[in-house]
């Protein structure tokens, strides 16, 4: 149970760890609210403000770790072509976005700094909008409606086999210049004010400090008090792996303790299993403490063999426990990694049980008078 536990609450966190990494390239995410200080009772005195193409560039010119920064806009909109239509996410920012956000092209090309530039009618689907708005025909080159507006595909992107979720599928994501998204009127964006803005980071390790050091400039680029609350919020990939793998630790350890049940009731089982030897040996015990064996010599065996009766179901265990996680990826695709340590901690669980289960009846044994014992049928 340990070991088939551990083995999948590792494989559980790992998986996380790789849709957390798979949302873009030393990720950061930026946007204007604060909703979690609401809730939890921090009011915030004015209408946040919205960002501005200035608070990019100081970010880029005081934060030297910066690798890439795009502004970003969001819109669900329906999309069409020919007779097929969907319902997407559109996503909008400079050339930089796709590369933030690790997003890599299969065919095509993305939009460049001219494209944003001239605000541009072009676009890049995901792999599922291609599919659906095309079926079987190459998109490239072809035409869509966005807003009864004509967009070109000039690209198709590779499938996201790994996602984070929240019930939304980015491979219908399409991606237009935010110049663009600023003609086809989208709330987000109006005369260079921002609600969002992505930034990738030269390094993982860079992410963390690089997070204080944006909270520190945007909150004295809005002139905000000590006592007062963000009015922005900020998403870094390294505190939600550290957030991600602090869940998988403590649902692990929750799952341990669970188990720890299987152990309390396999020791119970030992004890009477010794006690019901000591009891059909009693005769035994008498001859051999006649002869001269001393009480520590009688608990030494007893505890001997309580601890090879553990450590016997313990090897079985370990095959059992190496095997169904196996078994459960096998059929539901769930990630299992069985470490060396979890397999010691087992054993290690085990030979606790023996020692301690086995102690009350090696001493029972121990403590029999050799006359009683020997006279006992």
């Amino acid at each position: 149970a340990i070991i088939a536990i551990m083995a999948i609450g590792r494989g559980a966190e790992e998986k996380i760890k790789q849709e957390i990494l798979s949302a873009g390239d030393n990720y950061i995410f930026v946007h204007t609210g604060n909703w979690m200080a609401e809730e939890k009772g921090k009011k915030i005195k004015r209408r946040p403000p919205l960002f501005t193409n200035q608070d990019l560039a100081a970010l880029t010119q005081y934060i030297p770790t910066i690798k890439k920064i795009s502004p970003t806009v969001f819109a669900k909109e329906q999309i069409s072509a020919f007779n097929n239509s969907i319902n997407s996410e559109i996503k909008a920012g400079n050339a930089d976005l796709l590369s933030i956000i690790d997003r890599k092209l299969a065919c095509g090309t993305t939009f460049n700094h001219e494209h944003v530039l001239k605000g541009a009618h072009v676009v890049v689907l995901g792999s599922k909008a291609a599919k659906e708005l095309f079926k079987n025909t190459n998109p490239i080159g072809k035409n869509i409606q966005i807003k009864k507006t004509t967009f070109t595909v000039i690209g198709i992107l590779k499938p996201l086999s790994k996602q984070l979720g929240f019930g939304h599928d980015a491979n219908l994501d399409v991606f237009i210049p935010i110049t663009t998204s600023g003609k086809l009127g989208f709330t987000s964006i109006t005369r260079g004010k921002l609600r969002y803005f992505a930034i990738s980071m030269r390094s993982l390790q860079d992410v963390m400090p690089a997070t204080k050091q944006i909270k520190k400039l945007l909150r004295a680029r809005r002139r905000l008090s000590l006592k007062e609350p963000d009015d922005f919020m900020i998403w870094d990939q390294a505190s939600m792996l550290k957030a991600a793998q602090t869940s998988a630790f403590i649902l692990t350890m929750l799952l341990l303790i669970i188990a720890s049940i299987s152990l309390l009731v396999g020791g119970i089982g030992v004890m009477n299993i010794m006690i019901v030897s000591v009891t059909e040996r009693t005769q035994e015990i008498g001859i051999r403490m006649a002869l001269g064996a001393p009480r520590r010599t009688i608990l030494r065996q007893f505890l001997l063999e309580a601890l090879m009766l553990c450590s016997i179901g313990g090897l079985l265990g370990i095959v059992l426990g190496a095997s169904i996680p196996y078994m459960v990826s096998y059929f539901t695709g769930w990630i299992v990694i069985i470490t060396p340590w979890s397999i010691a901690i087992a054993f290690t669980a085990i030979a606790i049980v023996g020692l301690l289960f086995g102690f009350y009846p090696a001493r029972k044994a121990s403590r029999l008078d050799p006359v009683t014992a020997l006279v006992e049928r």
